[in-house]
C-alpha cells in the first residue's frame, strides 16, 4: 500500500487505533427510523485536493425531511489539514475539519449520513463510523464507489438494492439510487442498523442520485470554495 510518505509506523497505530474504536460501534437502532426528521449531510472538499498539506472545508447541511427537505441550518469550516489521502484512512484526513463544522451546529440532529463509508471497510471503521463513534450520534457512510465487500449489481431500475457482504457477514448495501445511475454503498456507521441504514438513505433520496442532504451539503460546498478561494 502507497502510504504517501506517512511512516508505515504511524500506519501501523492508526489501524490499530480503527481497531480500538470499532469495539465502541453500535449496529442497534438509537432511534426508529420513522421517529428520524432531522438528518445532516456532511462533505469536504480541500483549496487543492492534490497538494499536503492544504486546506479541508467542510459543510454540514441539516435539513427536514419530513418537510420537504426544508433546510434547517448549514455551517461549513475551514481547517489545515496535513494528512494526505490513503484509502482506508480518510477519516484521519477528513475528520479534523468536519468536527470544526460539527462545533457550529445548533440545531438538533437525529442522523448524520457521511460521504464515505461506515463499516463497509477492512476493521469497520470508515469516516462515517469514526464520527458516529466519537461524537455519540446516530451515522450512516454513503460511498460512491466500492471499497470492500462482495455483492451482486442491483437492477437497472431506481430504489433498487442488493446486499453487500465482507467475509459471509452484510455489512451495508449497494443501492441504484436512479434508473442508469451508478449505484452508491450504504452502511451504517454508528448507533443504526444495517437495514435501517438503508432506509434512512432511501428515505432521503429526492429525484438525485445522492441523498438529498449531502447532495446539497455538496453543492453548498462547491459554491463556498470557490467564494474562499478568491476572497
Amino acid at each position: 500500500m502507497n502510504t504517501y510518505g506517512v511512516p508505515q509506523e504511524l500506519i501501523e497505530k492508526l489501524k490499530k487505533e480503527q481497531i480500538f474504536l470499532s469495539k465502541k460501534l453500535s449496529l442497534k437502532d438509537r432511534k426508529k427510523i420513522s421517529d428520524i426528521r432531522f438528518v445532516a449531510g456532511i462533505d469536504v472538499t480541500f483549496t487543492d485536493i492534490w497538494k499536503n498539506p492544504t486546506t479541508g472545508i467542510s459543510c454540514i447541511t441539516v435539513l427536514d425531511i419530513k418537510n420537504g427537505f426544508k433546510e434547517i441550518e448549514t455551517v461549513f469550516a475551514e481547517k489545515e489539514i496535513n494528512f494526505p489521502y490513503i484509502p482506508t484512512f480518510l477519516a484521519y484526513r477528513e475528520l479534523p475539519v468536519i468536527l470544526e463544522a460539527f462545533k457550529k451546529l445548533t440545531s438538533d440532529v437525529d442522523a448524520f449520513i457521511v460521504d464515505g463509508m461506515g463499516i463497509l471497510h477492512p476493521r469497520k471503521m470508515g469516516i462515517a463510523s469514526h464520527f458516529g463513534v466519537i461524537t455519540d450520534t446516530i451515522s450512516v457512510g454513503c460511498g460512491k464507489s466500492k471499497l470492500i465487500g462482495d455483492f451482486e449489481i442491483p437492477p437497472n431500475r431506481e430504489r433498487a438494492y442488493r446486499p453487500v457482504f465482507v467475509e459471509g457477514e452484510k455489512r451495508g448495501y449497494v443501492v441504484r439510487t436512479r434508473k442508469n445511475a451508478n449505484p452508491i454503498f450504504v452502511s451504517p456507521g454508528n448507533n443504526i442498523s444495517v437495514f435501517s441504514s438503508l432506509q434512512l438513505v432511501l428515505n432521503c433520496l429526492n429525484g438525485y442520485k445522492l441523498p438529498e442532504p449531502t447532495r446539497l451539503a455538496h453543492n453548498k460546498l462547491q459554491t463556498y470554495r470557490k467564494k474562499f478561494l478568491n476572497s
